[in-house]
């Protein structure tokens, strides 16, 4: 039997022109990011016959980025299912010029699963084709919610959505509709219900947080059900996944309720983190966080003087030898692209500050250890004038769980009072929620008082 799926992308693709993905071109080897992706999630590439593999670096790249979106190892249990079958799961990639055959195309058979990306050539790049992270998730998530139709009985989660729907019918559309589905397409059936709000999950939580102003509505609980359905089919989804939570409105628990409410009072929790509580904060939020702290108390101009940082500057320029105009900055056209990619500039000035390292800058969507945060912040403290070279040995008893050249930045963090463990444990492994980084923020922020008035 062969199952022929069309997934009409036109939609996204313009509405998501203004947030479109750029090829990330690492300093990497095109068959080495190839072979990562199928090792890692059982896929196989397929890139049509007499062409470059370097045209399809970027997408591979953006790939890549965009099945890191969803929970680790999800991908791969599918694929390890489909192979115990004897089914291939394939992602063929082709290009097109024309937008409206921007589509992905998935046929199911006896042997393949076979998913085709369509690919647009680059603006700066003219041998550069990419697809928009968007697209991708976009694709990944209906990929999902086929294996879990196909698999798996979900008639009691198709039950609990017929209640919540109130009476509105897949397959038919109103404004209405709205109060319940995340869009038009999703209100076509079941299964577009399902992939839809993966999708938004992965790829919009803030519009899917914020969807009913803030408050929690019908599709926030869909959410939920969906996620408990995840919590039962996949091994790698536990409780300490809080899954999709970044996509649904929460409230600040008790113990950090005055803090988070004087901090908005100060600015130093900008209106975009509304809702954002209980999930752990992602890479590119902490620093986010991190630089509206540092803007807010130092001022621009002290914080260029404490951190040499210098304007963003681009210039066009002829190659010589192509005869081609290219954009330079001084920077390589990753950087640069990831700075276009971005819709703040906060990564690009944390990479100009120092604080952001080569890896990192890659992994917006990571989550954030203590660790880590703890690493962060004694290298601001120590370029702000703090005095880091004098600490207390904190003796906690997973400190054996680091290296030794890592141990100083936990004792500091211990010791100035940013970062506290439970009395017995530090855990710097553990992923930070926004609320515990808030926390951490607001004691690192009064810290600074000492040093900068």
């Amino acid at each position: 039997m062969i199952k022929i799926k069309k997934i009409i992308c036109l939609v996204i693709c313009i509405s998501m022109l203004g947030t479109q993905a750029f090829g990330f071109s690492q300093a990497y080897n095109e068959f080495d990011i190839k072979k990562s992706i199928e090792n890692t999630y059982g896929i196989n590439i397929i890139i049509p016959e007499g062409v470059d593999y370097s045209e399809f670096i970027d997408c591979m790249s953006i790939l890549e980025r965009s099945i890191k979106k969803f929970p680790d190892n999800i991908i791969k249990e599918i694929t390890d299912y489909y192979l115990s079958k004897g089914i291939a799961t394939n992602v063929i990639l082709d290009k097109t010029e024309i937008i409206k055959e921007l589509f992905t195309l998935s046929i199911i058979d006896e042997s393949s699963v076979n998913i085709y990306i369509k690919t647009l050539e680059g603006s700066l790049y003219s041998e550069s084709h990419y697809a928009s992270e968007q697209v991708i998730t976009h694709v990944f998530s209906h990929f999902i919610s086929d294996y879990m139709l196909e698999t798996y009985d979900l008639d009691n989660l198709k039950d609990e959505f017929d209640k919540l729907n109130e009476g509105f019918e897949y397959g038919t559309w109103s404004e209405e509709y709205s109060k319940v589905f995340v869009n038009r397409h999703s209100a076509i059936s079941f299964e577009n219900d399902i992939a839809h709000l993966i999708w938004y999950a992965e790829a919009n939580p803030f519009i899917l947080r914020n969807i009913n102003g803030g408050d929690y509505a019908i599709i926030h609980e869909k959410l939920r059900l969906i996620a408990e359905e995840f919590s039962k089919i996949f091994n790698s989804i536990t409780e300490n996944t809080k899954l999709w939570l970044d996509a649904i409105p929460q409230t600040p628990q008790d113990w950090a309720k005055d803090t988070i409410t004087e901090m908005k009072n100060q600015s130093l929790i900008p209106d975009e983190f509304n809702g954002l509580y209980e999930a752990y904060i992602k890479r590119g939020d902490f620093y986010k966080l991190v630089l509206n702290m540092l803007h807010i108390k130092l001022g621009e101009n002290e914080l260029n003087k404490y951190f040499n940082l210098t304007d963003y500057e681009e210039h066009v320029a002829l190659d010589p030898l192509r005869g081609e105009v290219y954009v330079t900055d001084g920077l390589n056209y990753t950087s640069y692209y990831n700075y276009l990619a971005n819709s703040s500039n906060a990564f690009y000035e944390a990479y100009q500050m120092g604080i952001l390292n080569t890896d990192s800058f890659y992994e917006p969507d990571e989550y954030m250890t203590r660790l880590e945060i703890a690493k962060l912040l004694a290298y601001i403290a120590n370029e702000l004038g703090m005095n880091i070279s004098e600490f207390q040995t904190v003796s906690f008893n997973d400190i054996e769980q680091v290296a030794e050249n890592e141990k100083p930045y936990i004792y500091i963090a211990a010791d100035k009072g940013f970062i506290k463990g439970d009395g017995l444990n530090f855990k710097p492994f553990n992923y930070c929620t926004y609320q515990e980084a808030y926390l951490i923020l607001n004691r690192f922020y009064n810290s600074l008082y000492d040093y900068i008035q």
